[in-house]
């Protein structure tokens, strides 16, 4: 069985879509986390360092885990909520994340 990825936002989004109690990033913003980044940063440049390519940062790698394991129970209760994958009308979306919902081009 396929897992229907357009009836949810990805786990990111839902992270985003809530506080950061450890650096109090409001949502929707990023978290101030310096030092993620330096180590992203430190792993590209070894990358081009050694002549391959750079790769996609997963965008959980910049929010703290405490956004994260928030942004996680949300999914998880979201795709608790809502019916079979069997019973979904397509196109629809099952998520609660409204007006909290980061929509692409909004960076």
């Amino acid at each position: 069985m396929s897992h229907d990825t357009s009836a949810f936002p990805p786990v990111h989004e839902y992270a985003l879509a809530h506080r950061c109690t450890k650096c109090g990033a409001e949502p929707g913003q990023p978290c101030d986390a310096p030092r993620k980044q330096a180590d992203i940063d430190q792993r590209q440049q070894v990358r081009e360092m050694t002549g391959r390519e750079p790769v996609e940062t997963d965008p959980l790698h910049l929010l703290h885990v405490q956004r994260v394991d928030a942004g996680s129970r949300h999914y998880d209760r979201d795709v608790q909520a809502a019916p079979w994958p069997e019973d979904r009308e397509p196109g629809r979306r099952y998520d609660t994340l409204g007006d909290l919902r980061r929509m692409p081009g909004d960076d």
